[in-house]
């Protein structure tokens, strides 16, 4: 995960964003085209890069394995990010106070809704709160994603997630494919971002 954090800031961050506490540099990684010539595998991932370019998403320099944790849900089980491979996630450090996290997660919730058919997670990690706020704020607003409970903060911490949202989306081998802190960009909801899941996932 070192290895991700250093190579996610490596670069400069090609879209605004805004984020409840300050990030650091994160990076977007501009895509180039898919060349004529090489290997198809090599094809393919400049392509998904550039859908993830457009889309605002910071993209690492090479794939990184995320690392597994173990949260409890706001059910009180205990539920560990490896529990969710074999599908496409989008894991959400956020918090109810955070504002931009108010913001996005109504979008996140339509996506969610449209898109859990096809093998698609989100998973949002709330930091540093305590269970009674964040159940009251999912009766409130009617998410239905998983949420878990980061309590000490220490998963965030090894996702750099020193800005909040911040979110990574992990393929279904546990793959960590890009990021984006905060809000700012096309929207969950946009046809950038459906172009880039309708990618991703399977019909």
């Amino acid at each position: 995960m070192r290895a991700l954090l250093l190579s996610l800031a490596s670069a400069t961050l090609a879209v605004a964003v805004v984020a409840c506490k300050p990030a650091p540099p994160a990076a977007t990684r501009s895509a180039p085209a898919p060349a004529a010539t090489g290997s198809t595998a090599e094809s393919s991932t400049s392509r998904t890069n550039a859908f993830f370019a457009r889309a605002g998403f910071d993209i690492p320099s090479s794939r990184i394995n995320a690392t597994d944790f173990t949260l409890e849900s706001l059910e009180g089980r205990k539920v560990s990010l490896s529990s969710f491979k074999g599908k496409l996630v989008v894991l959400s450090f956020w918090a109810t106070w955070c504002v931009p996290c108010q913001e996005e997660m109504p979008a996140m919730q339509t996506l969610y809704d449209s898109l859990r058919g096809r093998g698609f997670e989100i998973v949002a990690v709330d930091v540093m709160e305590d269970k009674a706020t964040v159940a009251e704020f999912r009766k409130d607003h009617g998410y239905t994603f998983p949420i878990l409970l980061d309590s000490s903060g220490a998963a965030a911490g090894v996702y750099g997630a020193q800005g909040i949202p911040t979110n990574y989306v992990i393929d279904r081998d546990g793959r960590v494919l890009a990021r984006v802190v905060g809000v700012g960009g096309p929207g969950w909801t946009s046809a950038e971002m459906k172009a880039l899941f309708d990618l991703l996932l399977p019909p």
